[in-house]
């Protein structure tokens, strides 16, 4: 007897065994990965353990926590941090949902692939900026000067008509 998958068979109630074991394994290794699915929350502090975030598989932030030192910090450089250590958890998050999808569809499979073209890009691993020490002896920042804005071209079909004294309400 010839299988459609290119192969012969003697018994045709083995062959139905087989699929059925075939069929019970990759349902267990399904449940498997949608356990670890469900179970992808990563917890992660920063270097000074200042912020501590707890992501969800999705990436949302489930949990914010920071230490009575946090305080001491700028808003600027707390904020930065809370966003760097949200960023690396993430991160985390979404490798380990890469890593459990392509074990069970493997790496090259669609389903991967689609996963990770909604991943947003990886950043470069940035240097801290350097805190500003203005803001800590009450001296006020520089004001950084306004960048002009570029002047907008003039359009052959303008007419030079001015709108603003239109009613633009219909009621004249």
């Amino acid at each position: 007897m010839t299988v459609p998958f290119g192969g012969h068979v003697r018994d045709p109630q083995e062959w139905m065994r087989e699929q059925e074991r075939r069929s019970a394994a990759l349902l267990a290794k399904a449940e498997q990965a949608k356990a670890d699915l469900e179970n992808n929350v990563v917890t992660l502090s920063s270097p000074d353990r200042l912020v501590t975030v707890t992501v969800n598989p999705g990436g949302g932030l489930t949990s914010l926590s920071l230490s009575p030192q946090a305080q001491e910090r700028p808003p600027a450089q707390l904020a930065s941090l809370i966003m760097s250590t949200y960023r690396k958890a993430t991160t985390r998050a979404a490798d380990r949902t890469l890593e459990i999808m392509a074990g069970l569809t493997g790496e090259d499979s669609d389903a991967v692939d689609f996963i990770k073209s909604t991943l947003p890009p990886r950043e470069e691993t940035q240097p801290a900026p350097e805190p500003d020490d203005s803001a800590r002896f009450g001296v006020p920042a520089e004001p950084q000067p306004a960048k002009p804005r570029p002047s907008r071209p003039v359009s052959d079909e303008d007419d030079g008509e001015d709108f603003q004294h239109v009613d633009w309400t219909g009621r004249s």
